[in-house]
């Protein structure tokens, strides 16, 4: 069960679920409203300085930046007072990717990285990185713009390029387990469709052919959290979502994504992003309306 509202669907194909666009503002106002969507996406500043809401966190990108922004992240992009301003944004189906990866434990790691936030934003032209994943950007933006032969595979190689580059920089902060013991994906794939539900451990670990001790052990290793957290984790941030919406109430979000009840839900709500509930569907849509 997924969030309704204001989660937008990019307009990308379906035979090549890929677009570059180009979006300018002159004066303070939003380049991007806040919404998400699972596609995974790059935007660079072209010109000027903005605001980024990435989920709960607010930051300031400078020409030549680039945020990385992650499958379901709620994000929202504003310009700045001080002049013009103006992006550029690469966003592609992370399901695109997936279908293409060969091999058993790269599509596991490549499972793996997009369930995390591991990319610290905005990626400047310091970075180690950026050098690349500029190139990269720039060249894709001139392929679709001329789409001559062959542009979707120069597009693909592009992407690729983009996606190992962050990987490896950023692959020890895989634990070493994730790429020795990738099993869990389904107990993972489970977690993500049932959330809202009632879930055993003894009942998720079947999944992995495990013992619950076993399971749990692992689980732990491989995500960081316990099994109990990261259910908890994933209501958190599908209850992000929703809010951002305006379309439920918070009793009725608290129903749908799990929790027992509204005042439980307020408590781990603010544990979790440090506000409540009601201030950050507040936050959200004073964001929206603060053109």
């Amino acid at each position: 069960m997924m969030p309704s509202g204001n989660k937008q669907e990019p307009s990308v194909g379906k035979r090549f679920p890929f677009r570059m666009s180009h979006v300018a503002k002159t004066v303070r106002g939003h380049l991007v409203t806040p919404h998400w969507h699972d596609h995974l996406e790059f935007i660079k500043v072209v010109e000027g300085t903005v605001t980024v809401t990435l989920d709960n966190h607010t930051f300031t990108a400078e020409q030549n930046d680039i945020i990385y922004i992650n499958s379901r992240q709620v994000h929202g992009i504003q310009g700045s007072t001080d002049g013009p301003s103006r992006i550029m944004g690469m966003i592609f189906d992370r399901l695109f990717v997936t279908n293409l990866l060969e091999g058993f434990e790269t599509r596991q790691i490549y499972s793996l990285f997009v369930r995390a936030n591991w990319v610290p934003n905005p990626i400047r032209s310091s970075d180690p990185m950026w050098q690349e994943l500029n190139r990269e950007l720039e060249t894709a933006d001139a392929e679709y713009a001329r789409k001559e032969i062959c542009y979707e595979m120069a597009i693909k190689s592009c992407i690729y390029r983009m996606l190992t580059t962050i990987m490896r920089h950023y692959a020890r902060q895989l634990p070493a387990v994730a790429k020795d013991d990738l099993s869990i994906r389904p107990a993972l794939e489970f977690i993500e469709e049932r959330y809202a539900e009632r879930l055993s451990l003894e009942e998720v670990s079947k999944l992995t052919s495990r013992s619950p001790s076993r399971f749990s052990r692992l689980f732990k290793e491989v995500t960081g959290l316990t099994f109990t957290d990261y259910i908890t984790s994933t209501r958190i941030n599908m209850a992000k979502q929703m809010l951002v919406t305006g379309q439920w109430t918070i009793t009725e979000i608290a129903e749908k994504t799990g929790f027992c009840n509204v005042h439980y839900f307020g408590k781990v709500f603010k544990e979790s992003t440090g506000v409540s509930p009601l201030q950050f569907k507040n936050e959200a849509i004073r964001k929206g309306l603060d053109d």
